[in-house]
């Protein structure tokens, strides 16, 4: 299998994907809630609802046939990873917009009951963390650790390197070393890996959005929801670091002519990575709905309260802000697992720190790259 074939085949996993999920997420999220907007259970089981949900199913299957037409078609002339990312950008960009149009009619919806129904028995900042926060602790300092063992690997075998190397990604040519070639990964997965384990275990301590009146059911069924996204993103965190330490290594391997390529050796623990991850989505999708929303399903329902149902401190119904509230992670409206509340300071800090990191590195890659 080719190069280009492996490319054009993640990418179309990739468009299923995310088409899939923006199919679900109106199907799973919690009762009241429509497309990012407390409306009140009554009018988001009503007609207008469900015909503004038929809008958004056609919209998507639109949206993602056109990023995939676009993203294969410039594969098939020749240039593949511009395909791949073309057709990903365009999907994405294309989801927001119609989601955020989407969102602008849903706002119109919503009727006065819904509007004070925030200040009524107001979420409960109890954090007891579930079992798994043990876990998270572990991958985060797994994490941590192998990657700062994997980067002093790769520094000492940069220092051991003669002037020219063998390319990474061609036999039989010699390149002149590159620093940014032989730290770029082993730093990556320094930022990317811990960062996975940190928000699982900021997760553990996530505000829970309860019904009013419920008694445990709202409870039990967010505890289960919380545990099963901590879960989650410790196994995925570790297993990306794995995946990230042996490209890594490899890379390395290949500048001391230990070891030939990289190419195609990454590539079926690339695929057991992605298999993990699709088998943790869909486990959440099946057994408990965003917030644990199937969880709750099968008792008197009651109205939603808290943060989940204040319109005024959600932007575009993606974004919480809200200073008096002290809590660092809330349950996402429109999406799946939890968001940061941005009014919080340290919610602020480490999300910065983290777009600026990635951003640096994109910037090395794109150096490199046009060098």
């Amino acid at each position: 299998m080719s190069e280009a074939m492996v490319v054009n085949l993640f990418f179309t996993v990739r468009v299923f994907l995310v088409a899939g999920l923006l199919l679900l997420l109106p199907r799973i999220i919690r009762k009241g809630l429509l497309f990012g907007v407390y409306v009140g259970e009554e009018v988001a089981l009503g007609s207008a609802a469900e015909q503004l949900q038929r809008f958004w199913r056609r919209g998507c299957l639109c949206l993602a046939l056109l990023s995939l037409a676009i993203g294969l078609s410039i594969s098939w002339a020749g240039r593949p990873v511009t395909g791949n990312l073309t057709g990903t950008v365009i999907l994405l960009c294309s989801a927001l917009a119609f989601y955020l149009y989407v969102y602008s009619r849903a706002r119109k919806l919503i009727l006065p009951p819904a509007t004070g129904q925030a200040s009524k028995a107001v979420a409960s900042l109890e954090v007891r963390g579930p079992r798994e926060t043990g876990f998270a602790k572990l991958s985060l300092g797994l994490c941590v650790f192998t990657s700062l063992a994997v980067l002093a690997y790769a520094v000492h075998g940069l220092l051991a390197m003669p002037d020219q190397v063998p390319a990474v990604t061609e036999t039989r040519t010699m390149v002149d070393k590159s620093i940014i070639t032989f730290l770029f990964m082993p730093c990556l997965n320094l930022v990317i890996a811990p960062f996975y384990a940190l928000f699982a275990l900021l997760i553990a301590g996530a505000k829970r959005a309860l019904r009013d009146g419920m008694d445990s059911r709202s409870v039990e069924a967010q505890e289960a929801f919380r545990a099963i996204n901590v879960r989650a993103l410790s196994w995925i965190a570790l297993l990306m670091c794995a995946f990230s330490s042996l490209i890594s290594v490899q890379i390395v391997r290949i500048g001391l002519a230990e070891l030939d390529v990289l190419w195609p050796s990454v590539l079926w623990p690339a695929l057991g990575v992605l298999a993990v991850m699709v088998a943790f989505l869909i486990r959440i999708i099946r057994r408990h709905g965003q917030g644990g929303s199937f969880r709750e399903y099968g008792s008197e329902e009651s109205r939603l309260t808290g943060g989940l149902a204040d319109n005024e401190h959600w932007v575009g119904g993606l974004l919480y802000f809200d200073r008096d509230d002290p809590s660092l992670m809330i349950e996402k409206r429109f999406g799946l697992g939890y968001g940061f509340n941005y009014g919080n300071r340290l919610a602020v800090l480490i999300v910065a720190t983290f777009v600026v990191l990635i951003a640096g590195f994109i910037g090395l890659a794109i150096f490199n790259f046009g060098s």
